[in-house]
This record gives structure tokens, sequence and C-alpha cells, in this order.
């Protein structure tokens, strides 16, 4: 039992370092994870027989001369995870190789409202899409992720609440419906999209070597948070952890989609920004934002580079947002104490200047005589980025799975 154990470890061991390197010998892997050459070289060949690693040529001889090593590399060919995102109104999925590289995309805009059996019914549709394709022919699939806005319960695989889709059902059974339908065995995860979001962080983003850190997705209407804490995942035990969008930071603020008074995603939704931003035409009629033509002086991304050169009304605005990230911010930061919140969404271009201000009131707002090592930066993620984490997960539950390594 322990020689089977010490093997299987071994194999992962090898299996690691190939992925983490592009061409490798017998000789590097054995000498970094420090077991001899036959055994590196017998490891090899069971991964060779089963397709997920290949030899890719020869290698230069050592300054002493000699052979030339061969060379093994991660056949980037052999599977991939299809991974659906479902957005307040869009579709994005992308599937993903063995290095985490996107194959293929699709992206789809939702222009009525679906029940939550016409959305599995897409999804399905979307990933039957992508084996269709030709390079889905050679690779095998290896699991489908699912990523979801609202509530969901990844360990049961439903969806338990979504105010962008209030005509879903409660507890609704997706991993199940997506499975009746889809035309593969193969396994299928769900869980909400900012928990993906922060796994791919972790693998591929700012969020990489860090232990203790939090995403916060800011989008036109909705905030959330995915955590990650010692290195884990954080769920819940209702499922609720990463809920900050409804943290109410402002009593006598505008009602939320999930019919609360002053939420943070209300307060910081494009909808608010754009009626503070009209009332500004009245009481600071010569700001930047108003020399536009037709309504411009209304959109974020306006409201973004006015304040980046200095305009009084913009910077008030922008320093009013922070105030509300801030609010908004505090409670899991006192809870989790994380060392980096990365901002996701809408406000990855508001500027290096609102960062700080985020910051600075957050350290105002309690304990302001402790310390804190915190630090707040934009993702470099877009549109990909629920469907990437989503990616991510899958890939790292296939590797995770000891029947790789007996």
């Amino acid at each position: 039992m322990v020689k089977k154990l010490l093997l299987q470890s071994n194999r992962r061991a090898v299996l690691d370092f190939i992925r983490n390197h592009e061409d490798v010998t017998i000789s590097e892997i054995a000498r970094s994870i420090c077991i001899s050459i036959p055994t590196a070289k017998k490891i090899l060949e069971e991964f060779i027989i089963k397709n997920i690693v290949r030899e890719v040529g020869k290698g230069h001889s050592t300054s002493e001369g000699g052979k030339k090593p061969l060379l093994y590399r991660m056949n980037d060919e052999y599977g991939y995870v299809i991974a659906l995102h479902v957005g307040p109104d869009f579709i994005y999925a992308i599937a993903l190789d063995v290095r985490m590289r996107i194959i293929d995309s699709y992206h789809e805009q939702l222009t009525e409202s679906h029940t939550d059996h016409q959305i599995v019914t897409k999804l399905v549709h979307i990933a039957s899409h992508f084996l269709a394709s030709a390079w889905a022919e050679e690779r095998i699939l290896l699991n489908v992720v699912i990523a979801l806005p609202g509530i969901a319960d990844s360990s049961r695989g439903t969806s338990i609440y979504s105010p962008h889709y209030p005509q879903w059902q409660e507890d609704f059974p997706f991993v199940v419906e997506f499975t009746n339908r889809f035309n593969r065995r193969i396994p299928v995860y769900i869980d909400c999209v900012n928990r993906l979001q922060a796994v791919g962080e972790a693998v591929l983003g700012k969020g990489q070597h860090i232990d203790n850190f939090i995403i916060v997705d800011a989008m036109e209407e909705g905030v959330g948070a995915g955590i990650i804490s010692d290195g884990i995942v954080t769920h819940g035990f209702n499922h609720l952890a990463g809920e900050i969008g409804h943290n109410i930071v402002d009593p006598n603020g505008p009602r939320c989609i999930c019919g609360g008074i002053g939420c943070f995603e209300a307060m910081v939704s494009v909808k608010h920004i754009q009626h503070m931003m009209k009332q500004g035409r009245t009481t600071h009629p010569d700001s930047k934002l108003y020399k536009q033509k037709s309504d411009s002086g209304t959109h974020l991304g306006n409201l973004f580079s006015c304040a980046k050169e200095g305009d009084p009304f913009a910077i008030m605005l922008m320093d009013t947002l922070a105030e509300w990230f801030a609010r908004g911010l505090n409670s899991i930061v006192l809870a989790i104490d994380p060392k980096l919140i990365i901002i996701q969404g809408i406000f990855v271009d508001a500027g290096v200047r609102f960062l700080k201000t985020v910051e600075k009131k957050l350290s105002e707002l309690s304990l302001a005589r402790v310390k804190r090592d915190l630090t707040i930066v934009y993702s470099d993620f877009s549109i990909e980025r629920g469907a990437l984490g989503a990616g991510c997960f899958g890939m790292i539950r296939f590797f995770e799975d000891e029947g790789i390594y007996e």
C-alpha cells in the first residue's frame, strides 16, 4: 500500500513538472523531483502509452558531449474542458486545453428572458457545437463546467436563486438536466461564477501564488465576490459566501434587484451612476462630462476619462463611488483578511486614483490604527473571465483524479 501511494505521488509530481514546462528531459525530471532516472523513465513511458505525454525530439548535448537527450512534452491535444458561463444577459463559452489555453470560444447576447430549461437547452447546443468541431476529433472531452449567476450549490449541482433570472425554479437541478440532455457521459460541474473567476485568477491571473485574496466583479447591475482563503475556495454553509453585493451601504439609496434598499451593487450600478451624472448637468454644467455630443456625458467610460483628466465633478463622483466600494468591501475584508483584492468588470478602467482612494477609505472605516498590508488591483481579464475560471476549475478537477496516476 505504501509503495502504491509513493508511486502515485511520483507520477503526480512528474506530470505536474511536465505541465509547468515546455520541453523536458528525463534527467531534468529526476533531478527536480528527486527520483531516480529509471523511475522517471518508467513513469514517462506510462504517460506516453496513455497519450498524455509525447516524445518531441532531442535536445542539446552537454558540454562533455555524448548522446543528445530525448525531450518530452505534455500532449496539448490530449483533452479539453468545455466551460459555459451564463451571464445576466449573455452566454460566453470556451473550450480549454490541458495547458489552460483557449481553443475555441462562443458568445451569444440574450435579448429576451429565458427559463432555466431554455438555458439548459442552449448550453447543451453550444457544448454539442464544440464537440462537432474539427479540433475536437482527436481529443478527449474531460468534463463540462457551468458558471452560473446568483447562488449555486456546487455539491448538489443546483441553482438556488438568481436575481437576474427570477423566473428560474429554486434549487433547479442544472447538472442533472444538462447531463440528461447531453450525449456524453462525462463529469459535469457547476458553481457560482464569482468563485470560478477567483479560480481563474489563482491559476492564470493576478492571484497566482497568493493564498488569501478575493475577486470583486462589478457588472452593469450586480456585484459579487469570489473568496480564496488559505488557498481554498470559500462557499459557506448556505452557499452565500461572496454575496457582498447585497451589503447595505446606504439605507437611503435606490432599490436593488434583490428587493433591498441601498445595496452595494445598486449604489455602483451603471443605472445609478448615470442617474447621478444626469443630475450633474444642473449642478455642474461646466464639467467636461457635458462637453460631449449627444448623451455621451453619461457613459461610464467618459466618467473615468474625465476623472483622469482632472475634472472636479468627475473626481467627486469617483470619490463617492470609492466610498461605496469601501463600505461594501469593509465587512469581507475584516472577515477574510485578504492580502489582495482583484477588481473585475466595468470598473477595470477606473484608474489608479480610484484604487488608491478605495484603499484609503477602507483603512479609515475601522481599526484605523491597525496597519493593513492590503493591495487592490485591476484584473487583466475581460468578458472571458467567467468561462476561463470555469475551464481552469475543470482542468484542475481532471488532474486531481487519482485514476490518472494509477
